[in-house]
């Protein structure tokens, strides 16, 4: 004899099983077979239709804003004081940098690169110069995640930011960065013809520094665009002057 049912059970018409298990009504089955190869292609629809288009090599270091060598958006930094790397080079003496021990350990990684490979002399003297000065550098969050530095080059002391992204990269990346935001100290970076300065800067540094190591996003976006036929076009049509 089957067991009473409660007037008040919604589920109290549905089919069961031999041992009163219930069992899903035909129409709910059919529906459902019909909804998940739908939901499916929903998905797949949704990453064609919605996945963000390719940036354009000349726009992955965007034009200044608000202080910025580069637009990073909205930027964090830590609380650590920063330090003085005193075992750098001579070209390097006074430069500054911070963070937790990891980041102080990449830092001056990637710093000795610069020290250790051979540099035209206008490069060396902007370096020599932002160091002079105290200048800083240290790991950020960026909101534009793709950017790998930028620099606030009129603060007191300078300070540059690296992408906290190259920390778990090569700590020889660094390297080419900090070259590329130091040209800064004699070229407006608002130009097309100050951005495509700087990023042969890092190109070459990317080079001399990296030697065989697999290359950055960075080094490969700089040699991407040198190759361009027309890059200071290309950099006006990304916002620069």
């Amino acid at each position: 004899m089957p067991p009473p049912t409660n007037p008040r059970d919604p589920w109290r018409k549905a089919p069961v099983g031999e041992l009163q298990e219930q069992l899903l009504p035909r129409w709910f089955v059919i529906l459902c077979l019909v909804m998940v190869p739908a939901a499916i292609a929903a998905v797949i629809a949704g990453f064609v239709v919605f996945s963000p288009a390719e940036v354009p090599v000349a726009a992955r270091r965007p034009p200044p804003a608000d202080g910025l060598t580069n637009d990073v958006g909205e930027y964090q930094i830590g609380s650590t004081t920063p330090e003085a790397y005193t075992e750098t080079c001579p070209m390097l003496a006074g430069i500054h940098i911070a963070g937790e021990s990891a980041d102080l350990q990449a830092l001056r990684t990637g710093l000795a690169r610069l020290c250790n490979v051979t540099l035209p002399d206008d490069v060396a003297d902007r370096l020599s110069r932002f160091a002079s000065a105290g200048g800083v550098v240290r790991f950020a969050q960026f909101q534009q995640t793709g950017v790998d530095s930028t620099a606030l080059l009129d603060a007191e002391p300078p300070l540059i930011l690296l992408n906290a992204r190259l920390q778990r990269g090569d700590p020889r990346w660094i390297a080419p960065a900090v070259a590329h935001d130091v040209t800064f100290l004699d070229v407006d970076p608002a130009t097309a013809e100050g951005a495509l300065t700087a990023r042969g800067v890092e190109h070459l540094v990317c080079q001399r520094a990296l030697g065989d190591a697999r290359s950055s996003r960075g080094c490969e976006d700089a040699a991407a665009l040198l190759a361009l036929p027309d890059p200071v076009g290309a950099l006006r049509g990304a916002g620069f002057r």
